[in-house]
C-alpha cells in the first residue's frame, strides 16, 4: 500500500491529535491513537505494518471499498472544477445526483419525488423531521425503541438506544451524563424485536398504533423507523412494513424510514423498503450515498410531500447541502454500482455469508441467533444458549447511569480476538456483534471473516465454560 511513517511523524501526529482533539469513548488519559497509513478495498493498513480486514466498514459507512479509482478520479476531477456555489444556484452535479438517486435507485419505481441534499446522516434525519412537521402542520413524531438515529439534537431525541444517547462518563466523578435533549415530543413505540411469528408482529404495530393515539393522532407528524438497525444489532421482520404502511395511511401521518445505514445496496436491493414492496413517504439516506468519500446526505421524499414543497417557499438552507464535491462523490459512486452490478454482488455473496453465519451460530453455544441480509449482519450473543439468558441482562436498554459498567461485554471480546486474527470489527450493544463490511468485499475475504469468527466464538464459548465453572 504505502511506506510506514518514521517514528517521528508517526509521534508528532498521535501527540497533536492528544493535545488538540477530544477522543471519542475514551478519557485523554486512555486514548492511543492508531495510526491508519492507507486502505484499499477492504482493507486497511496500520502504521506498523498490520493489515485488518475492515469488516464493519468504517461505522457501516464504507460502500464501494476504500479508494475505488473511479471515485477518486471524479472526486479529483470535481476539485478542479467548481470548489463552492451556495444552495440557491445551480451547477450539473446537483441535479445529476438527485435524478440518479430518484430514477436509477428506485427499480423503476416513480415514488420518489425530488431530494435535498445535506452533509450527514443527522443532518438528514433533522431534515427528515422538518419536513414531516410541515407538511402536516403537527409537532409529535414517534420512533421506535432501539434506534439510533443521530447524536444532533432531533436525531439523539429519536434515538431510544440508551447507551448511544450523547452519553458521557465523568471519569473522575464516576458519573455518567447523557445530554439532555429537550424534544418531549417524541414518543417511543414498540421495536419488532424477536418476533417469531406474524401474529406476534402485528401485536408489536397494534402497540405501536396505541402508542400514536395516546399521544394524539391529531398531533403527530409521522413515525420514524429504521429497517435494519445497524446500532440496535437487527433486522425488521418481512410482515412489518407493509404494516407500518397501512397504519400511517389509514391515521394520515408520514412513514420516515432512515435508510442512513441501511440504504445504498447494503442489504442487496438499492434502499432496504425495496424488499417489502412498499415504499415510505420520506427516506433519509448517507454514509453509503458517496460511500464516504464525502460528506453527504440526502432526504428522498414521495411525489407528494415534494408537490407539496414546491407549491410554496421554504427558507431552509444549508450552507454545504449540494456541495459540488459531495454531490459529485454521490453520483460517482451511484453510476460506479450501476456498472459495477455492485447490488447484485451485494445479494448473491451476502446469501452465501448469511449460511456461513448460520452454521456459525449452530456450531457454537455462545452464538444464539443471526439477524440481516445482504452485508447487513448482526449476531446476538448468550451466557446460556438452552434459555437465551444474556451475558449483560440491560441488554439495548444498557444505561450506564443505571447500571453502571458491565464486568464483561462479550461483543467486545469478538472483536478483540477478531483483531488478533486479522479482521476488524467494532462494537456497539453489548450482547450483540454487527457485520457491514464494504459491498465489493470478495468471497475469499468474507472466508477469511469467517475463519477470524470462528476463532472468535471458540474463545467466547471458552470465556462461558470458565464463567460458569
Amino acid at each position: 500500500m504505502t511506506s510506514p511513517p518514521s517514528r517521528t511523524v508517526e509521534s508528532e501526529a498521535a501527540a497533536r491529535e492528544q493535545r488538540y482533539t477530544i477522543a471519542f469513548e475514551e478519557s485523554a488519559a486512555e486514548h492511543r491513537p492508531r495510526f491508519v497509513m492507507a486502505a484499499e478495498g477492504s482493507w486497511l493498513e496500520f502504521a506498523d505494518g498490520t493489515r485488518l480486514l475492515d469488516l464493519h466498514g468504517q461505522y457501516m459507512c464504507v460502500g464501494m471499498g476504500h479508494g475505488h479509482p473511479r471515485l477518486r478520479q471524479a472526486l479529483h476531477e470535481a476539485i478542479d472544477g467548481l470548489d463552492y456555489v451556495c444552495e440557491i444556484l445551480t451547477h450539473e452535479g446537483k441535479g445529476l445526483a438527485a435524478k440518479l438517486l430518484c430514477e436509477d435507485t428506485m427499480e423503476s419505481s416513480d415514488w420518489a419525488g425530488a431530494a435535498k441534499f445535506v452533509s450527514t446522516g443527522s443532518e438528514s434525519v433533522e431534515l427528515a423531521l422538518l419536513i414531516a412537521r410541515l407538511v402536516k402542520n403537527r409537532p409529535v413524531v414517534v420512533t421506535m425503541e432501539a434506534a439510533y438515529h443521530g447524536w444532533t439534537t432531533g436525531a439523539a431525541a429519536a434515538t431510544t438506544l440508551p447507551y448511544l444517547r450523547n452519553v458521557f462518563h465523568d471519569l473522575e466523578a464516576d458519573e455518567f451524563r447523557t445530554v439532555p435533549t429537550p424534544h418531549a415530543e417524541f414518543h417511543a413505540a414498540p421495536a419488532p424485536i424477536d418476533c417469531e411469528t406474524e401474529a406476534n408482529v402485528r401485536r408489536v404495530v397494534e402497540r405501536t398504533e396505541r402508542a400514536i393515539r395516546a399521544v394524539g393522532v391529531e398531533n403527530v407528524a409521522g413515525f420514524i423507523t429504521e429497517l435494519y438497525n445497524g446500532a440496535g444489532g437487527y433486522l425488521v421482520p418481512d410482515s412489518y412494513p407493509a404494516m407500518v404502511r397501512e397504519m400511517c395511511d389509514r391515521l394520515g401521518i408520514l412513514w420516515i424510514d432512515d435508510e442512513v445505514i441501511a440504504g445504498t445496496g447494503r442489504t442487496g436491493r438499492w434502499w432496504a423498503f425495496q424488499h417489502y414492496g412498499v415504499t415510505p413517504d420520506i427516506m433519509c439516506a448517507a454514509k453509503g450515498l458517496s460511500s464516504s468519500s464525502v460528506p453527504a446526505g440526502v432526504v428522498v421524499m414521495s411525489n407528494a410531500v415534494a408537490d407539496y414543497l414546491r407549491r410554496g417557499r421554504w427558507a431552509a438552507v444549508t450552507t454545504f447541502g449540494a456541495h459540488p464535491l459531495a454531490v459529485a462523490g454521490v453520483a460517482a459512486n451511484i453510476q460506479i454500482m450501476l456498472d459495477e452490478h455492485v447490488v447484485e454482488h451485494v445479494a448473491e455473496v451476502g446469501e452465501e455469508f448469511g449460511r456461513g453465519l448460520q452454521a456459525l451460530v449452530e456450531r457454537h453455544p455462545s452464538a444464539l441467533r443471526i439477524s440481516g441480509r445482504g452485508l447487513a449482519w448482526s449476531i446476538e450473543l448468550c451466557k446460556d444458549s438452552a434459555t437465551g439468558e444474556k451475558w449483560v441482562p440491560a441488554d439495548r436498554w444498557l444505561t450506564p447511569s443505571v447500571d453502571g459498567a458491565p464486568a464483561f461485554m462479550p461483543g467486545r471480546l469478538i472483536a478483540d480476538e477478531c483483531e488478533k486474527h486479522g479482521v476488524l470489527l467494532f462494537n456497539f450493544v453489548p450482547n450483540t456483534v454487527t457485520i457491514a463490511p464494504p459491498l465489493k468485499i470478495t468471497r475469499d475475504e468474507l472466508d477469511f471473516a469467517l475463519d477470524a469468527l470462528e476463532n472468535a466464538f471458540t474463545a467466547l464459548d471458552d470465556h462461558t465454560v470458565s464463567a460458569r465453572a
